[in-house]
């Protein structure tokens, strides 16, 4: 799985894993120490997501709109 992601991982990127495959709950300590050791913070989605005064752009992207 890291090798999938390592090359692709950036700040702000959601990372969706299924709960029913046979490896990622085995993946998931790796995942994190090589998330953080990457310089990465790992935040719950309600912190990425905007719930006011925002625009969701043609690529699906939500931006903040000035106050």
């Amino acid at each position: 799985m890291w090798n999938r992601l390592e090359s692709k991982i950036k700040k702000g990127d959601i990372i969706l894993t299924h709960n029913g495959t046979k490896h990622t709950a085995d993946s998931l300590d790796m995942l994190i120490k090589n998330i953080k050791q990457k310089g990465l913070e790992i935040v719950p989605i309600s912190e990425l997501i905007y719930k006011e005064n925002y625009k969701i752009n043609s690529n699906g992207t939500q931006i903040k709109l000035n106050e």
